[in-house]
């Protein structure tokens, strides 16, 4: 609408000699063609675009407008019935838009938060209504392919952004029940993300997602339902963990393992809110009857100088195993995460059943490794913990 209105004012100027006194209509029977150039100054030095106007008045209180708007990265045309009030229908049938071409302008006008935002992607869009007392109506259908988002400010990147939306009211900005978002692959501070699949609710202010499942971790993360405000976009959520790759999540833990290979499920709760994402009470665990092989991070001897030396004798397995020499075959890996404290005052724990992988070595291991203190401190996220990392535990400053 903005461009018809914009297209549609340059018509207007161009027939002023012929328009009725301030007390007529808005719109005068006129027939023919007008075509014009116009850049958004309030862009900057956004492209300039090429407009055209066609109008037919076959009927005294009905004014058929067709019209387009071309330029560099956006080709838009539709058409308009109205009275000569200036109210009736309209309808896009066909808008192209290079979003990389044109984010970059309207950035600036969208609020600070959008600062430093780059988001790229073909999108196509169609859309009609009215246009009565001053008010729209109407709906749109927006697709959007090999979409790109990315905020360094909030650490987030997004690629392969797909999305087929359609909007049911455009004036309440309110979609259609269960519209889909997907990405490709992406990172989320020092987290890469795979394959993503939000399912969405927008009306007005109130995003409601009905499910997510995102690729991290070598397995799957996913939420239920939440809510939140688009403008305030802050929540609270227990996610679930599936197939999650011991390898890839040691970085989160306290320094108990060093390697491991092994697929862990459970549940983190997780929340968001300006200062970026917070890691809450958690538990990963090994399914029942499977195993993980690990090697620990802790120094040699604390196993074997807790013991009897009689059964180290018996058991050499300890020692090669609290040595990195062969690794521990675990059936049982519980990780636990209270970052707040529980109520012995831990803020994490790890609990290993198992003994070394080499079957000809016997050394039956149960150890628990209890941890307390602020995990932010204790767990090394990223390759420095910056202080502006946006992936923190919970109570961390």
């Amino acid at each position: 609408m903005v461009i018809f209105r914009r297209a549609f004012s340059g018509l207007l100027l161009t027939a002023a000699p012929w328009l009725p006194a301030a007390d007529g209509p808005l719109l005068p029977p006129l027939d023919g063609e007008l075509k014009g150039r116009f850049a958004a100054t309030v862009l900057g030095g956004a492209p300039e675009l090429e407009w055209t106007v066609q109008v037919q008045s076959t009927r005294p209180l009905e004014r058929k407008i067709a019209f387009a708007v071309t330029g560099r990265g956006m080709q838009v045309r539709g058409t308009a019935v109205l009275d000569p009030a200036g109210e009736g229908t309209w309808e896009i049938a066909a808008a192209q838009i290079d979003v990389g071409e044109w984010f970059g302008w309207l950035a600036p006008r969208l609020g600070p938060a959008l600062s430093g935002v780059t988001v790229a992607g073909a999108l196509e869009a169609s859309a009609r209504g009215t246009w009565r007392g001053g008010k729209l109506g109407g709906s749109a259908s927006l697709s959007l392919r090999e979409g790109r988002f990315d905020d360094p400010g909030r650490t987030l990147l997004l690629e392969g952004i797909s999305f087929d939306i359609d909007v049911a009211d455009l004036a309440a900005r309110r979609t259609e029940p269960a519209q889909v978002f997907t990405w490709r692959s992406g990172r989320f501070d020092v987290v890469p993300l795979g394959v993503g699949r939000i399912e969405f609710l927008l009306d007005g202010d109130r995003l409601s997602v009905n499910q997510a499942a995102i690729d991290v971790f070598g397995g799957e993360l996913s939420t239920g339902s939440l809510v939140m405000s688009t403008s305030r976009p802050e929540f609270s959520v227990v996610a679930r963990m599936q197939g999650v790759a011991v390898e890839q999540i040691l970085f989160l833990l306290p320094p108990v393992l060093a390697e491991g290979v092994g697929r862990l499920d459970g549940e983190v709760a997780l929340e968001r809110d300006a200062s970026g994402l917070r890691i809450g009470d958690g538990r990963l665990a090994l399914r029942t009857g499977e195993t993980a092989d690990l090697r620990l991070a802790v120094k040699p001897g604390w196993l074997s100088t807790s013991l009897p030396p009689d059964i180290v004798k018996y058991f050499p397995g300890f020692r090669k195993v609290e040595t990195g020499e062969i690794p521990l075959r675990a059936r049982v890996l519980e990780m636990t995460f209270t970052p707040l404290g529980d109520a012995e005052g831990r803020t994490a724990w790890v609990h290993l059943v198992g003994g070394p992988s080499d079957p000809e070595l016997t050394a039956p291991i149960d150890t628990r490794v209890n941890v307390r203190g602020p995990l932010d401190e204790l767990v090394k996220i990223g390759a420095d913990m910056s202080t502006d990392s946006r992936l923190r535990f919970k109570g961390a400053k």
